[in-house]
């Protein structure tokens, strides 16, 4: 995963259109490239928390999303409506399944994460 992260890492930092958005991206590219090197020269295992950390804050930014986009403010062109026309149910419906689905995936993945981990 760290690979990924590094690989994803680089291609925002190619298509990064602004000077804030590099910065950060180099600064979590030597972070992780800190974690990595800590994980080959010591015994701590540092990279792990770290990718864990960034899955963490994107699973909570999924979460807060779909909060913010179906079920405190409509957006009358969601995915969500439109389904929701579909099925003849209400777009906070399925805002609340895809909230339920989003943190069962949320909790799922942290709980695999620290058992594989140990």
């Amino acid at each position: 995963m760290s690979g990924f992260l590094g690989v994803s890492l680089l291609l925002t930092l190619v298509l990064a259109r602004n000077a804030t958005l590099v910065a950060l991206t180099v600064f979590f590219e030597l972070l992780l490239a800190g974690f990595w090197a800590c994980t080959l020269l010591t015994s701590f295992n540092g990279l792990a928390y770290f990718v864990l950390f960034v899955g963490v804050m994107s699973g909570l930014f999924a979460i807060y999303d779909v909060y913010d986009d179906l079920l405190s403010r409509r957006v009358n062109e969601s995915d969500a409506s439109m389904l929701a026309a579909h099925t003849h149910t209400s777009s906070r419906c399925w805002g609340i399944i895809w909230g339920i689905l989003s943190l069962a995936f949320f909790g799922t993945g942290i709980y695999l994460c620290l058992v594989l981990q140990s």
